[in-house]
């Protein structure tokens, strides 16, 4: 009886098929990744300093999508916080009111402003207060599993600087 050497050749094939399809997601993951730090640059990032034994805080920064398609956040992460999300101030009546967003749209081209009274990553549970000259890492989780993180530098009332990460 001779062995089937049709079947084992076969079964290479499938071997190599397989591999070559693998490298192939890989690089498009890795294009991908490299295409949201390509078109989304968060520059003047700032996070509230924290008065002694306040556990919540806020981050701010320019938010700009240089691509040529719309970048959709939805959500934020950041290890020194329980909780990280974006929110939005609203003023009705007099009254100001604060709400998550679920989805932050910047179209290609546009830029969004995350500002005091405005759209706001908030940090909630934070492990530590932050201290004036510290600098924290946020995450922004995009809608495409992708993310982006930058650093934010902690102070009081903003930044003086235009310093891009």
């Amino acid at each position: 009886m001779k062995p089937n050497y049709g079947s084992a050749i076969g079964v290479l094939k499938q071997l190599v098929m397989s591999a070559f399809q693998l490298q192939v997601i890989a690089v498009v993951c890795l294009s991908s990744a490299s295409v949201v730090a390509e078109t989304l640059t968060v520059s003047d990032a700032w996070a509230r300093a924290t008065p002694p034994g306040k556990r919540m805080t806020a981050a701010y920064a320019t938010l700009q999508n240089s691509g040529r398609q719309p970048l959709v956040i939805i959500g934020a992460a950041s290890s020194i916080a329980g909780a990280t999300s974006i929110h939005e101030t609203r003023i009705d009546r007099d009254r100001a009111t604060m709400s998550p967003v679920k989805r932050l749209t910047i179209e290609a081209g546009e830029r969004v402003t995350l500002q005091p009274g405005g759209l706001h990553i908030m940090l909630m549970h934070l492990k530590e207060g932050l201290s004036e000259g510290q600098n924290i890492d946020i995450c922004l989780e995009l809608e495409n599993n992708d993310s982006y993180c930058s650093a934010f530098a902690v102070a009081r009332n903003g930044i003086a600087s235009h310093h891009q990460h």
